[in-house]
């Protein structure tokens, strides 16, 4: 039996006092601080990790995820704010149909001298007057490049065309080809395919100002230089001996390097190796490690290419990086250079000082790229400096002058791409006189020469035998009409092989 007063709980027994009243709120109190308890709890477990953000273990990891996070955060912000900077609507410029397809890319290098003071443009031989003494105004393409890429086999070919080269613009005026931009790139961007006859998907243009500022901006580029550079009076460019090898470029220097050819012996092409060489160290500076995690750099990077640089609003950065990438390696194999055909230097009858295109040829230049294959398979004549070749030009018909009269025919018909055409060494009478047919006389080891020389005389027949000395190729007119036909050849700019750095540069 159980006392009085007791009451049984976990085998324990305590007196309860019969004097003290009732707590109405006991069970409310009892209730909450269970409830309180069980918080506490969950709270306890559910913060209990912080107790292991002591350990360096947890720590770094975790400061390194928070650091990685805004620096990719940075990065968008910084890539769609600078492409939103430099991208334009150009209406004429649509991209291929397919991403794998070839396409046509138009680069610029703009003489704007926007940026520059009148002390600078002279130290860097852009002065805002030109060769009559008028003043320089608006902007022209001082480079003027049509790429044509193929993403299947990384092949390039690229076209430089001279500033002066003399055509008809989009708007039907003849001036020279680097003033249509003075009218806008959708002018500049027309007057280019009109001459060329193909589409053109891709635009990228840079300033003057703009070019020494993306060079500065990454704290100067270095280049190999071999050979010392004599002074360009016109540009102020000037490697010395001592400076010979890996030669640094500040954006002023690289401005007078990249515009000079006077002091240069291959003249224009030259230019375009120095350029290219430029755009590959160049591009590699901006790409490196150092300079994507330089804030510093990459803010003025952003303020100065926003000022200065231009795409086609259906081009991305990364997408135009890309491209430009594959200006870094000027393999032979899988690159071909050369210079929009020309004659060379000419003058209108106004008296400017032109270059004279020759359509011929450029026209059989784009009709390849525009089947995208090689400009210099598509002429059908070998691969042959014309002004290499000696000729024999022979009387065979027993009429006084007609060797005589065909000499200009054939070195005009020769004449290619600026070439002054064929050397006439030898004007004779042939050893007999009743020949019906031209003859083309070689010995077997001149055979492309005489396949040359036969390309401008349709109806010749070519026979392989002994020359008379001091000549590649004999050509014995017969008494049937001589007639010449102009030869196409589209030669490339010859190309370094690749391989080591000179040891001058190691």
């Amino acid at each position: 039996m159980q006392p009085f007063g007791t009451a049984r709980t976990h085998n324990h027994y305590f007196m309860r006092n019969p004097f003290k009243k009732k707590d109405p709120l006991q069970s409310e109190r009892m209730i909450g601080m269970i409830r309180g308890a069980a918080t506490r709890d969950r709270f306890r477990r559910r913060f209990r990790f912080l107790r292991h953000l002591k350990k360096k273990w947890v720590v770094i990891p975790l400061v390194l995820l928070i650091i990685l996070g805004g620096i990719g955060g940075y990065a968008a912000w910084y890539y769609y704010s600078l492409q939103g900077d430099v991208q334009v609507e150009i209406p004429e410029i649509e991209p291929p149909e397919e991403e794998q397809d070839p396409f046509n890319l138009l680069l610029v290098g703009s003489d704007s001298r926007e940026g520059l003071t009148e002390e600078e443009q002279h130290e860097l031989g852009a002065d805002d007057i030109d060769e009559s003494g008028n003043p320089i105004t608006g902007e022209r393409a001082d480079t003027l490049i049509v790429a044509h890429i193929d993403p299947e086999s990384d092949h390039v070919t690229m076209v430089q065309f001279p500033r002066d080269y003399f055509v008809e613009h989009a708007d039907g005026e003849l001036a020279k080809i680097n003033e249509a931009l003075q009218d806008g790139r959708s002018e500049l961007v027309r007057t280019v395919e009109k001459v060329t006859g193909i589409d053109i998907h891709k635009y990228a243009q840079v300033n003057i100002a703009g070019f020494r500022d993306l060079v500065d901006a990454v704290e100067g580029v270095d280049i190999c230089i071999a050979e010392s550079i004599p002074f360009d009076t016109a540009t102020g460019i000037e490697v010395t001996e001592d400076e010979v090898g890996m030669v640094h470029f500040d954006g002023d220097r690289a401005i007078r390097f990249v515009r000079s050819r006077k002091v240069f012996g291959g003249g224009d092409f030259d230019r375009i190796q120095n350029q290219q060489k430029f755009l590959s160290a160049a591009l590699s500076k901006i790409t490196s490690p150092g300079t994507f995690l330089d804030f510093g750099k990459l803010a003025k990077l952003k303020r100065v290419a926003g000022d200065n640089v231009v795409i086609d609003d259906h081009t991305t950065l990364l997408g135009m990086l890309d491209v430009l990438k594959r200006f870094r390696s000027f393999d032979p194999q899988n690159y071909e250079a050369y210079t929009a055909p020309n004659f060379g230097t000419d003058t209108t009858d106004t008296g400017l000082s032109i270059v004279a295109p020759d359509f011929d040829t450029l026209e059989v230049m784009f009709d390849a790229i525009r089947a995208n294959e090689s400009p210099k398979d598509a002429d059908n004549v070998p691969d042959i400096d014309p002004a290499t070749i000696r000729v024999g030009l022979y009387n065979g018909t027993g009429e006084d002058g007609v060797a005589a009269a065909a000499e200009p025919e054939l070195v005009e018909a020769t004449r290619s791409d600026s070439s002054s055409g064929v050397q006439i060494v030898d004007l004779d009478t042939a050893s007999r006189t009743n020949y019906k047919r031209t003859i083309i006389l070689y010995e077997a080891e001149q055979e492309s020469m005489a396949q040359f020389v036969a390309a401008a005389i349709p109806g010749a027949v070519l026979r392989v035998g002994d020359t008379r000395s001091g000549v590649d190729v004999e050509v014995i007119i017969g008494r049937q009409e001589f007639v010449t036909e102009r030869v196409v050849q589209i030669r490339p700019l010859p190309l370094p092989v690749p391989g080591e750095l000179p040891a001058v540069c190691r």
